[in-house]
């Protein structure tokens, strides 16, 4: 059987709350008066990477009330058990008397607050949440400029280049190329497209205010090739591309426009993928034939001009 704590008759006075806060005991238990005690289970890391970025960017969180416990009230939030004190509600304070306080938060249970994030302890397992500063939390977040939405066109300065991708100062804040949206072309990587101080011009594509992340483009500013595809190659055309990158399974060849075709290893060789890393190289000049466009999925399949096995390319 869970051991259960049965409060005392006498008042208890509010530094008790505070060291039953510290201990992190949780209400589970319907019958009046009792309170099992329970271990907050393990968030990921992720988890608490969201619940930092809502604290600094103060977030405002509508959550349903749970539970409570001695201390205030329990809630959830991105599956992680969070806690109110009793002090952060706008109805603080509360009766001393322990049925009288249980009654006060047995109110709350089922409600929907308005709270916000006011401490986040990983080490400790816990996120505190406030009802009375949520005011104090709207006054202090960022107003975003009217242009800032979706379609926009913006100029900034790239701050840093990462392998995923590269931040660019926009004015209210800093907006993320993601490496799919640097170009059409395959990026293998960004910086050999973006430099960090580089004036770029760039497209928004989403924003989500909560996180304060606005997602930018670089390649939406131009058309899409593929959307074209067909008015600069056609099937049996024979082309001079340069190898993209190698892979197990065949070649890519960048062709026109920042189009991609691959040759596939059955047109090189047999099933030798070591004949493909020693006899091509990313850079290398190379002709090939156009065998199939798919332009809905973004597919050329191409092969070797008058051969389907032993001619390959000379490094130039």
């Amino acid at each position: 059987m869970e051991p259960v704590y049965i409060p005392p008759k006498s008042p208890l006075c509010e530094p008790y709350w505070l060291a039953l806060l510290e201990e992190g005991v949780l209400s589970t238990s319907n019958a009046p008066g009792l309170w099992e005690w329970t271990e907050k289970p393990e968030s990921t890391p992720q988890v608490w990477k969201k619940a930092q970025t809502a604290q600094e960017s103060h977030q405002i969180l509508t959550l349903e009330i749970t539970g409570y416990n001695k201390g205030g009230l329990i809630t959830r939030w991105q599956e992680v058990e969070c806690f109110i004190p009793a002090s952060h509600l706008i109805a603080y304070p509360f009766p001393a008397d322990p049925k009288a306080r249980e009654a006060c938060f047995q109110e709350y249970v089922g409600q929907t607050l308005r709270l916000c994030i006011i401490e986040v302890d990983p080490s400790r397992n816990r996120i505190l949440l406030s009802e009375r500063q949520v005011e104090d939390c709207e006054r202090q977040q960022m107003e975003w400029p009217s242009w800032l939405k979706p379609g926009a066109l913006c100029e900034g300065e790239i701050t840093s280049v990462r392998p995923f991708g590269a931040f660019v100062n926009i004015g209210p804040l800093e907006g993320m190329i993601h490496i799919s949206e640097i170009s059409w072309g395959r990026v293998r990587h960004p910086e050999d497209f973006l430099r960090a101080g580089e004036d770029v011009q760039v497209l928004v594509l989403d924003i989500d205010k909560d996180q304060q992340r606005v997602g930018l483009s670089l390649k939406r500013l131009k058309p899409n090739p593929w959307d074209s595809v067909e008015d600069h190659i056609s099937c049996g055309d024979n082309l001079t591309g340069k190898v993209a990158g190698v892979e197990r399974f065949g070649v890519f060849v960048e062709l026109v426009d920042g189009l991609e075709g691959l040759l596939h290893i059955s047109e090189i060789c047999k099933s030798d993928p070591d004949t493909l890393y020693r006899n091509y190289r990313v850079g290398q000049s190379i002709d090939v034939c156009v065998l199939d466009i798919i332009p809905q999925e973004h597919r050329i399949a191409l092969g070797l001009p008058n051969s389907h096995g032993n001619v390959y390319a000379t490094a130039t």
